[in-house]
């Protein structure tokens, strides 16, 4: 595996990056060219436009191109490191294609070219176009498949779907140079996070969105298993995200609940054969969610009973605070504090996090990785696939209305219900 480049990038360097543009009338109509990756943009992914070309100092641009093979792709991956060493990153003007033909032939190029770039360096994944298969809603991503599968190429599809033919140019060329391994990686495994709060038969006025009834969980569980859902372990979760040479058995799925609600630990003991994940609230563990209607929240011997069965117990922080809101000193202090506590518990607990309330921010995302921590979880829905951040992973929330036909999309997609559907359900739920 090649290097990175070394520190010889002076942080403060600054670097103007170059997208393309085309005469009117084309489909890039004159402006520079977004990088159509996808609609479910990441906190930290690939650029919004495409890199075509990196102008700057000379010496530190051959050091981020250290051991980086040339390709059309080779400036997009030359900007991802220049971003990651701290280099001021500006635009500039485009540089001028003569046709759309000629874009197409670029991405198509990109895509290929992007193949042997991650190759090279496989952490460039996460902010390349070539990682953001799984930034796309389930609907771009069928369309995709389904070109590429019936050889609808660029020539066909631009006419009427410009933005699709692009984006079928760049992965029919990744495919075209990635063996059927690479591109099971790239464009087919991927994994749903399903996530819950309380498992409990209460339901109090204003806590409907966090209680799931036992019997519903049961069910959901049920129709999971016969329908060959797979659960993921926790090796298996952590080696998707660092091995370039890992894929995931189809239908793989993760099941997790925030904050160790007594009665959610209970319920996932009972099931700890799908490997569930509980995030804990370490300086509250064994007394009461001050945060959600004091209910009663799991003990650490009760914590080690699930683990001890095959669950796993992870980190929410000490308290349960809006992580962005907080100063440097305070912010360290619940991440890292809250990982030390746990391991003191239990000491085998691995460097999971969940982000309370789901907040995050570019700062608080910086000081999860420097606290420790191997991977982190959002509430923001979606599949996961090589490509996306770990430390911004997606999760989908179950509820106590989810019946067969909501988890089997939520498990398929990772996405919310479409809206017109999930109207009409609260209207029947409020007419009950």
């Amino acid at each position: 595996m090649a290097e990175g480049p070394t520190g010889r990038i002076e942080p403060r360097s600054r670097f103007t990056l170059h997208s393309v543009a085309g005469p009117a009338g084309t489909m890039l109509d004159g402006g520079p060219a977004a990088s159509p990756y996808g609609e479910l943009s990441p906190l930290v992914g690939p650029f919004p436009r495409l890199v075509a070309r990196v102008s700057g100092p000379e010496r530190e641009l051959e050091e981020a191109a250290r051991g980086l093979p040339s390709g059309a792709a080779k400036p997009e991956a030359l900007a991802v490191r220049l971003r990651r060493a701290g280099a001021e990153l500006s635009w500039g003007p485009p540089d001028a294609l003569p046709d759309t033909a000629a874009y197409l032939r670029l991405c198509h190029e990109r895509g290929a070219s992007s193949v042997e770039l991650v190759r090279a360096d496989p952490t460039l994944l996460t902010e390349m176009q070539i990682g953001a298969f799984f930034h796309a809603y389930w609907r771009r991503r069928v369309a995709r498949l389904a070109a590429l599968r019936l050889g609808l190429g660029p020539s066909v599809l631009r006419g009427r779907m410009t933005g699709m033919a692009a984006d079928v140019a760049f992965w029919a060329g990744v495919r075209s140079r990635a063996t059927p391994s690479e591109w099971e990686r790239f464009a087919r495994s991927s994994y749903v996070v399903f996530y819950y709060h309380r498992i409990g038969e209460r339901g109090k006025p204003g806590e409907e969105r966090l209680d799931v009834h036992p019997r519903r969980f049961e069910r959901q569980l049920r129709l999971l298993r016969a329908l060959r859902f797979r659960p993921l372990t926790l090796a298996e979760l952590v080696a998707f995200h660092t091995d370039p040479e890992m894929t995931l058995p189809r239908r793989s799925f993760v099941i997790s609940a925030d904050d160790g609600f007594q009665d959610a630990v209970v319920a996932f003991n009972a099931h700890a054969d799908v490997r569930p994940v509980v995030f804990v609230n370490t300086s509250a563990v064994g007394g009461r969610a001050s945060w959600a209607y004091e209910e009663p929240l799991a003990g650490w011997q009760e914590l080690k009973e699930l683990e001890d069965a095959g669950g796993v117990v992870a980190s929410h922080c000490r308290g349960h605070p809006r992580l962005p809101e907080l100063d440097d000193d305070a912010l360290d202090d619940e991440l890292a504090g809250s990982l030390a506590e746990l391991r003191e518990q239990l000491p085998q607990a691995p460097g999971l996090f969940a982000y309370p309330h789901g907040l995050h921010d570019e700062r608080v995302r910086a000081r999860v990785l420097a606290a420790g921590y191997d991977a982190a979880f959002t509430t923001q829905p979606g599949r996961n696939g090589a490509g996306t951040d770990p430390y911004c992973l997606r999760r989908i929330g179950l509820k106590d209305w989810d019946g067969a036909v909501p988890l089997l999309w939520k498990a398929t997609t990772g996405e919310l219900l479409p809206w017109i559907w999930e109207r009409a359900r609260r209207r029947l739920r409020g007419s009950a």
